[in-house]
């Protein structure tokens, strides 16, 4: 009798078989424990904390997760496109039924991928003209309060406080703390700029972080960092790590120093030696003041002068009298005027007088007119014709009757009498 053998069929749900899967994947060895090099793409913070990104390379990609807790502890924030290596084991997810990789840890893949992306960032700022020097502005003299954006654990903050009370006992630091290193570092530091930015009693911040590698000083060169400083209406001091360790943050600020503790010693200035200079700057005021005052008296009794000179009373009293005086001089000059014209009319009236022939009659002469002519001979009258004789107080009506014996032929020869001539003897001939 032949049997055939056959195999009996298991039935499970969904959730069985992912976990089922699940427990396989803890069971190899050599899931729980890889390293995975790749590039990061799909980069994304969760607001609980955990990390969420993929791992690709040129032919495949797998889902990563990192927790919180771990993601806090990174000492470099990745970036899309970020070559890395990522340590963890493998995983599912058997709600999703996903297969994912689970990170515990993530660094860069060599420093050569951060350096990179640092110089593309620096390049990239400097054209917009974020490093420039010409929109660096002076740190005041005399400050109010100093705004510290640090952690608030560690030897930095304690060295900032240290020395500024040291050099000035009544110096206010404003702490706005930040995580200056891994996940979210460059976010806070940011915030904590605009948010001591905003308050009207901080007149300068510094920006502070204690020494480290490049992974541990990249939260200052996010270009979020560096715009939050560039941008800030304040003058901002970065003191981050080293002398020798530079970074964007220190180049787009108004200030760079090497440490924390010089931070601090250009920020605050010693008490003692500010106020020598304040009362010097007051004596020098006052000395200004007392010169402006004693020029402006000087100056406003010249005006008082000129003003009591130029009184409108005084000015109309010395304008009457002026228009007084010239009208006693125009009446004066009227009165010459008018009697040198009487004069000259008086003498143009006796000359007159003199050549007019009715000048005549007041002596005893007479006209004699015929009909509208004036007789100028006794030859030109007829004997019987009428003339009219032209004294000084009338006129008469007159006949001619006949020659007078005042001819002219006789008075001509009474005048042609025979001239004396004299001798050497001086007998008349």
């Amino acid at each position: 009798m032949r049997h055939s053998a056959v195999a009996s069929k298991l039935t499970l749900s969904v959730s069985q078989l992912n976990e089922y899967v699940r427990k396989l994947f803890q069971l190899d060895p050599m899931l729980g424990r890889i390293d995975l090099t790749g590039e990061i793409a799909n980069l994304k913070f969760h607001q609980s904390g955990m990390l969420f990104f993929t791992m690709r390379d040129e032919q495949a990609a797998i889902a990563c997760m990192m927790p919180a807790q771990e993601a806090a502890a990174l000492s470099t924030e990745p970036f899309e496109g970020m070559r890395a290596v990522v340590s963890g084991s493998v995983g599912l997810y058997a709600r999703a039924g996903r297969y994912q990789f689970y990170a515990n840890s993530l660094r860069p893949q060599g420093m050569g991928v951060l350096y990179e992306r640092l110089l593309a960032l620096k390049a990239q700022l400097e054209t917009e003209g974020l490093f420039q020097e010409a929109r660096k502005r002076p740190i005041p003299g005399l400050i109010n309060t100093v705004g510290v954006v640090s952690s608030p654990t560690g030897a930095v903050i304690h060295d900032i406080l240290n020395v500024s009370l040291r050099r000035d006992p009544q110096a206010r630091i404003r702490l706005c703390p930040a995580r200056v290193q891994g996940i979210g570092a460059a976010e806070e530091i940011a915030r904590a700029i605009r948010t001591l930015e905003a308050m009207e009693d901080v007149d300068v911040i510094i920006v502070a972080r204690g020494g480290g590698s490049l992974e541990d000083l990249w939260a200052f060169n996010e270009e979020r960092v560096v715009r939050a400083v560039t941008s800030c209406s304040k003058p901002v001091v970065s003191a981050v790590g080293h002398e020798t360790d530079v970074t964007l943050c220190d180049l787009a600020a108004d200030l760079r120093v090497p440490t924390p503790s010089a931070a601090a010693e250009c920020v605050v200035a010693v008490r003692a030696q500010t106020e020598q200079r304040l009362e010097a700057l007051r004596e020098e005021l006052r000395a200004a003041a007392e010169s402006r005052v004693s020029k402006a008296e000087a100056a406003l009794g010249m005006l008082t002068a000129r003003l009591g000179a130029q009184r409108p009373d005084r000015r109309v009293a010395r304008e009457q009298e002026r228009l007084a005086r010239l009208e006693g001089l125009l009446r004066d000059a009227a009165r010459r005027r008018l009697q040198e014209g009487r004069s000259r009319l008086e003498m143009k009236r006796r000359e007159l007088q003199l050549l007019s022939p009715y000048g005549a009659l007041s002596r005893g002469y007479a006209i004699v007119t015929a009909g509208e002519a004036v007789v100028q001979s006794a030859a030109s009258l007829a004997e019987g014709e009428t003339i009219a004789l032209r004294f000084k107080d009338g006129v008469r009506d007159a006949r001619v009757i006949g020659k007078g014996e005042g001819t002219d032929d006789k008075r001509d020869a009474g005048r042609r009498k025979p001239r004396k001539e004299t001798t050497q003897r001086g007998e008349t001939l």
